[in-house]
């Protein structure tokens, strides 16, 4: 999978050689674009005679619109944004493109630092300077392998995507000139896509930090931010920064798995809600002849089984609600799945979730309609009739509502309700 790496420049010359150096020592499969800001220390001669793809601006054109110069000269299956002021190590790029492959609906990646606002800092156990980085990120690197965490934002000094949804985006938005926001711009953008963001725990990137904005001459930080700042709330009518940390409500998704349960219905759920729920059950309402199937299926995935005493679908949804250790339980049968698309449409959902929704109905497949999400506080019970959750009078009076949301839900079961 080819990346094109994108590079924004404005004097600096010893940090950019610095990460180029670095990109070409450990990384493979990739193209360099680097979009000069009106340098004057032989920066832009430099990249005059380089083999790079190259944008010379004659002034600072600013981070959204360097950014978006070099994503119009990218052919990469992927592009990454990248700061010149990091020095990347070995692996770095290989774990991001693992996530963004492997990961249900990974829509846009970052690593680890040194230096960097918010969780994607973690302690540099090296120094002073570079003196034993790459010895560092490779422990690292082998101690935390395929571990992510997924985060409301990603910081813009390294951002990986792939280059379908930037241009899709139509990249950064460029009246944010200078820089700041921008990267928080893209990030609420790709959430309201239904798209997830993950931090690689397993790549690690040294960045020196604000290296260009601290030279430049005049530069006011606390009046761009400002100014930025009234921008990005005017566009989204409300703090963009506190919409992106506004908390999601967390989901249980259960699977009822009856006599006809097998390891292929089961695998086809499974692997169809990775990623979208807090935590995943299996509950059995069938005999004891299918249960050894459904208990090996949880083993095999270290997730929680439960069989229910009483045989049939209502005790097990009910059970569901019982055991659930989330604010929300979602109902699937052994079999049914949510497309692709659906799931993106799914997390979208639960990031904009009404206060106060008790049920919200999902379209299936098959034709009409079930309320298979819940709220676990507003004491749902399982409707045979209606095939899905419903709740007591008293709790609906409250100011629970059905959320008028459908989700289609694809299933290869015949006779599904």
């Amino acid at each position: 999978m080819k990346t094109s790496i994108i590079i924004l420049t404005h004097n600096q010359l010893e940090y950019t050689l610095r990460c180029l150096d670095s990109i070409n020592r450990h990384t493979e499969d990739y193209e360099l674009i680097l979009v000069d800001n009106g340098s004057t220390d032989g920066t832009a001669e430099l990249l005059l005679k380089s083999s790079f793809k190259t944008v010379l601006n004659p002034g600072n054109e600013g981070f959204a619109k360097g950014c978006n110069q070099g994503l119009a000269l990218a052919e990469g299956d992927t592009v990454l944004f990248l700061n010149n002021d990091v020095v990347v190590t070995p692996g770095w790029l290989t774990a991001m493109h693992r996530l963004l492959e492997n990961e249900p609906l990974c829509g846009m990646v970052g690593p680890v630092s040194n230096y960097v606002s918010g969780p994607q800092q973690v302690h540099a156990g090296y120094g002073p300077g570079l003196a034993g980085l790459e010895a560092f990120a490779a422990e690292r690197s082998q101690i935390w392998h395929g571990h992510f965490w997924e985060m409301p934002r990603l910081v813009g000094f390294c951002l990986l995507l792939r280059r379908s949804l930037a241009l899709e985006l139509g990249g950064f938005d460029e009246r944010y000139g200078l820089g700041n926001y921008e990267d928080d711009d893209l990030c609420m953008r790709v959430r309201n896509g239904g798209w997830r963001l993950l931090t690689a725990c397993d790549s690690f990137i040294h960045h020196y930090g604000h290296v260009t904005m601290n030279s430049l001459e005049e530069f006011d930080l606390p009046m761009l931010l400002e100014r930025n700042k009234a921008i990005a709330n005017a566009k989204w009518g409300e703090d963009l920064v506190e919409l992106l940390y506004r908390r999601v409500p967390t989901l249980s998704c259960s699977i009822g798995t009856g006599d006809d349960a097998n390891e292929a219905s089961l695998n086809q759920t499974l692997n169809s809600i990775k990623g979208f729920a807090d935590e995943i059950m299996l509950i059995h309402h069938g005999s004891d002849n299918s249960w050894e199937t459904v208990w090996r299926a949880g083993q095999q995935r270290d997730i929680k089984t439960v069989r229910t005493s009483q045989r049939g679908e209502p005790a097990a949804a009910e059970a569901a609600i019982r055991q659930s250790g989330r604010e929300y339980a979602l109902w699937l049968r052994a079999g049914e799945e949510l497309l692709p698309e659906e799931g993106r449409r799914f997390l979208t959902l639960r990031r904009k979730l009404p206060a106060g929704t008790a049920l919200v109905s999902l379209q299936l497949s098959s034709g009409g309609s079930a309320v298979r999400m819940a709220l676990v506080a507003a004491m749902p019970v399982w409707d045979p009739r209606a095939g899905g959750y419903a709740v007591a009078a008293a709790a609906s009076s409250s100011g629970a509502v059905e959320a008028p949301i459908m989700l289609s839900v694809s299933s290869s079961r015949e006779g599904l309700p």
